[in-house]
């Protein structure tokens, strides 16, 4: 076989692979995308990957022309996990040196410090967190964050470090269960800056710890960034008439309707039904009404003929007012056929209780979820099973699978 022809298959796999990262990427959070799909991307990607390993310096090389020349978040990635598999410190330096200039870029650089085998990677995020540079042990700590590691007593040190880097420990404390800093992560609550006392409420609730923390969430509640973070973790948090009443206070408040809307699929009460079939009919929101209305009482919409189609004006690229990328993959309902289905069942449902799936919440239906349901409703399940165990680690939900790392001291 000619060198062209090897160079060729070579350059295939560097752009298969950074393609495949992207729609990974994607499908991470999407409504319609299941473990098992997420799985199989895994498996196509590694194998593009694995590709670049055996062609040894010529894959570097690929990778490298791609990532110069693209400088785009699926090239990053690729050329991230090479040179992070390879131990050598000048293509790390390379990478990171062009990724710290962009948050998209960074965000895929440590999507590859999740991606590398441990013992390829456990030194370089040691190293990370030990780093002069601030934006290194951001990075050191994100990459701790998607693969749940716990850096031991460098945390503690971490939650005492500039802005950003305190702000990702306080986080990362929530996420892996350390209620051994509670006491530091509760003092955060009156952090100078903002993003450090979010994310210190936000640990505080998985901590257990819920009474100092809930009026800190609320005053970030949104359905944007670390505001529809902190208003997953409220809603599942405070206890369930709050939760509905909180909801039912802002009804007529238009700014607020999007909030409502998804709000009501986590909370889980009948009493939101009537509200989110009138809201099927709002093009901005309808998709998202829908969501709510299925997780609620455990219907799918394509399977009971309730799929509407998209809107006329949406067959031209058009989008609907008030139009948002999650919506992007969900149905849109049938009004008439949702209402008339409530109608015949909503005796089955009572107000006051919290549904998932068409059943009361239970430990066993937030499992089976977990394991079955959707990318999406399998974050929101960990989310709820987390609260119920503090000192257990936040399950990742759409990470890929490997044991557990830990960072001794």
């Amino acid at each position: 076989m000619s060198r062209r022809v090897i160079e060729h298959i070579v350059e295939q796999h560097a752009e298969d692979a950074a393609f495949l990262w992207l729609q990974r990427d994607r499908a991470a959070d999407a409504p319609d995308q299941h473990l098992k799909n997420l799985r199989r991307l895994d498996d196509r990607l590694e194998a593009h990957i694995d590709g670049l390993r055996v062609a040894g310096e010529w894959g570097w090389q690929a990778a490298e022309r791609a990532f110069d020349r693209y400088q785009e978040p699926g090239e990053t990635f690729v050329a991230a996990v090479l040179a992070f598999e390879c131990l050598s410190e000048n293509r790390v330096g390379y990478v990171l040196n062009l990724a710290e200039a962009s948050p998209e870029l960074l965000r895929a650089t440590v999507s590859a410090l999740g991606w590398v085998e441990a013992h390829s990677v456990k030194e370089w995020i040691r190293s990370l967190l030990e780093d002069p540079l601030a934006s290194r042990r951001l990075l050191g700590l994100a990459a701790c964050s998607v693969r749940r590691i716990d850096p031991a007593t460098r945390l503690s040190q971490l939650l005492n470090d500039v802005p950003a880097v305190r702000a990702r420990a306080l986080r990362l404390a929530g996420e892996i269960g350390r209620v051994d800093l509670l006491s530091d992560v509760r003092a955060a609550l009156d952090d100078p800056h903002g993003t450090c006392r979010f994310w210190a409420a936000w640990s505080c609730v998985l901590l257990g710890d819920r009474y100092h923390a809930m009026e800190v969430l609320r005053t970030y509640a949104g359905v944007d960034g670390i505001g529809w973070k902190g208003v997953q973790l409220l809603l599942r948090a405070t206890d369930h008439q709050t939760a509905v009443d909180w909801l039912l206070d802002w009804r007529g408040d238009r700014s607020k309707e999007r909030l409502i809307a998804a709000g009501a699929g986590i909370v889980g009460d009948p009493i939101f039904v009537p509200w989110l079939t009138t809201r099927m009919r709002d093009p901005g929101l309808s998709r998202l009404a829908g969501e709510s209305f299925s997780t609620i009482t455990g219907i799918s919409l394509e399977d009971h003929g309730m799929d509407a189609g998209a809107p006329a004006d949406m067959d031209n690229g058009d989008e609907p007012v008030g139009y948002f990328a999650s919506d992007e993959n969900l149905v849109w309902p049938d009004v008439r056929k949702a209402r008339e289905w409530w109608r015949q069942n909503q005796a089955k449902f009572h107000q006051g209780k919290r549904y998932l799936q068409g059943k009361p919440l239970s430990e066993e239906a937030l499992s089976h979820l977990y394991a079955k349901g959707t990318l999406r409703q399998r974050r929101g399940a960990a989310l709820d099973l987390a609260l119920s165990a503090p000192e257990s680690p936040l399950a990742n939900s759409s990470a890929r699978l490997f044991g557990r790392l830990a960072l001794a001291d």
